[in-house]
């Protein structure tokens, strides 16, 4: 529990980048295609799994996570 406040402060910016890494998937995906509903989904499961695993793995996926929404925004334009 002591861990608590330190994990909200992960989970917060990951559920920003999230947030970020779906509005660009739907630039790209067809909405109307079968579970794609459940697909813009899934970028919210690292924010879950925050809650489970230990800090440093929860460091690793902002850090990942952020990387990869980056060099989308980069790369596609």
């Amino acid at each position: 529990m002591a861990a608590a406040p330190v994990v909200f402060v992960v989970a917060g910016p990951l559920a920003v980048v999230a947030w970020f890494s779906i509005r660009w998937q739907d630039r790209q995906r067809d909405l109307a295609a079968p579970g794609a509903r459940f697909l813009r989904l899934l970028p919210y499961g690292t924010v879950a799994a925050t809650t489970f695993v230990p800090l440093a793995a929860s460091l690793y996926l902002l850090t990942t996570t952020t990387w990869t929404v980056v060099e989308r925004a980069i790369l596609n334009g």
